[in-house]
């Protein structure tokens, strides 16, 4: 009898496990289709409310993992086509929040978007009573900046509460990014502007920094307006000097499109040779420039640009390309000439910077630049030197033509051709005055012919 009740009791069990099985199979089907039907264009409705833009979602489902969103589509303001799109979201949500706290939290994993091509996994609270959300966030792998290594930070969403007399409800919107290179902080306020949407605030950051650039104590205003993002009055400090910025970043393209106004003032050149990894050879000196840049994020050939630049009291002997030009013309001491003085515009187009008379001066010396140099470090251009005729005593060959390759101030002209590359460039060597040469050597010979005569 007992084995009989015991075999029951295990039926019974097994029955009751089977039923809430089904039940729970039911339930979740009946969720699914419920999210699928209703809960799909309800969510839909929503998000179009909040971000103000049509949003698109392929399908909404539920599992033990959590509710998961697949093909969330974000269109741009103009209604064209999808700006993002987020291939899955996953929402883990804590009933306990939500009965007890009136929270919804949730842990989501959102995959690359179409411009976006990041990896980012987030957590969030959502705080139904003052519409507070407050987002958790890493990034990884994010394109055009991969120098900041992952980042880290947060997104809050939420009404101001204080409002001024006339004030009409605002949304406001703070972000933090944080990094071992980039500590930053964005406070913004949404806004309808003409039935247009626009993000509205400013920028603070300690420090940002990579192995090329070292900005501190950054500040701009900054506004979203569209899908357009704008930079006004930055300011900076950059390598003991200072940086000025207008710029602008339309993210409404796959390649997004920019424009950058920027000026430097008193840079110490030292400070940016040893802490950039842009220079390799430490120089100094002050730089002043100004430059107006504009092309595609990622597109080095899009590229173009002007700029001024002036370097005053510097030490610019430091290099492969002004080395080797001692060597070829087999001067020893020109190596030990200081550059005190740069100064020219420079052109960026082609993916290559282009100098027309830059010039660089040094008391024995001066330099005249014309050509390019390739982003790739190649070069093509060349070097009109002027140098004092004690410089030319110590030239192996010069000295003993110097007097016909002198102009009348006492100075030696001559051509440069520069080839090959920054770092190991090849220099060809043609003296200005070769055509003087020529002359003279058919008046002696000429005097001799008329002597024999």
């Amino acid at each position: 009898m007992y084995i009989i009740n015991s075999m029951r009791r295990k039926n019974i069990l097994l029955s009751l496990l089977i039923v809430l099985a089904c039940l729970t199979v039911l339930m979740s089907s009946l969720l699914n289709i419920f999210l699928s039907t209703t809960g799909r264009p309800l969510l839909q409705e929503k998000l179009n409310t909040i971000l103000k833009r049509k949003v698109e979602i392929g399908a909404l489902s539920c599992s033990f993992n959590g509710i998961v969103i697949k093909d969330l589509m974000v269109w741009n303001v103009t209604n064209e086509h999808p700006l993002y799109h987020f291939k899955e979201l996953k929402i883990r949500p804590s009933i306990k929040a939500l009965i007890f706290e009136k929270n919804l939290r949730f842990r989501s994993e959102l995959s690359p978007t179409k411009n976006f091509k990041a990896k980012i996994d987030a957590t969030g609270v959502y705080n139904f009573k003052t519409s507070d959300l407050l987002i958790k966030y890493r990034l990884r792998d994010v394109p055009y900046i991969e120098d900041f290594g992952t980042l880290y930070g947060t997104v809050r969403l939420y009404k101001k509460l204080t409002l001024s007399k006339d004030e009409l409800p605002a949304d406001l919107l703070d972000i933090t990014i944080t990094s071992p290179n980039v500590l930053l902080a964005a406070k913004s306020s949404i806004v309808n502007n003409l039935g247009r949407t626009e993000i509205l605030g400013k920028i603070t950051a300690p420090f940002i920094k990579t192995s090329k650039y070292h900005f501190t104590g950054v500040n701009s205003d900054l506004a979203l307006v569209g899908d357009k993002l704008y930079f006004y009055h930055l300011t900076a400090e950059l390598y003991k000097g200072s940086f000025q910025m207008d710029s602008y970043i339309d993210l409404d393209n796959p390649i997004p499109p920019f424009s950058v106004n920027a000026n430097v003032t008193n840079m110490d050149v030292l400070e940016f040779s040893t802490k950039s990894s842009l220079v390799k050879k430490e120089v100094s000196g002050v730089c002043n420039a100004n430059i107006k840049l504009k092309g595609a994020i990622g597109v080095t050939n899009a590229l173009y640009g002007k700029s001024w630049v002036e370097i005053k009291n510097a030490n610019l002997w430091e290099s492969a390309l002004f080395k080797g030009i001692g060597t070829a013309l087999f001067i020893p001491n020109l190596k030990k000439v200081i550059f005190t003085d740069a100064f020219g515009a420079l052109q960026i187009k082609n993916s290559r910077f282009y100098a027309d008379n830059f010039k660089l001066v040094s008391k024995e010396m001066e330099l005249v630049l014309k050509g390019s140099l390739g982003f790739d470090d190649t070069a093509d251009a060349t070097i009109k030197i002027r140098m004092k005729k004690e410089l030319i005593q110590e030239s192996a060959w010069l000295s003993k033509i110097s007097s016909l390759l002198l102009e009348s101030a006492g100075w030696f002209i001559g051509n440069i051709k520069v080839t090959g590359t920054t770092r190991d460039p090849v220099f060809t060597v043609t003296p200005v005055g070769i055509g003087n040469i020529l002359n003279k050597v058919k008046k002696t010979i000429d005097k001799a012919i008329d002597s024999l005569r």
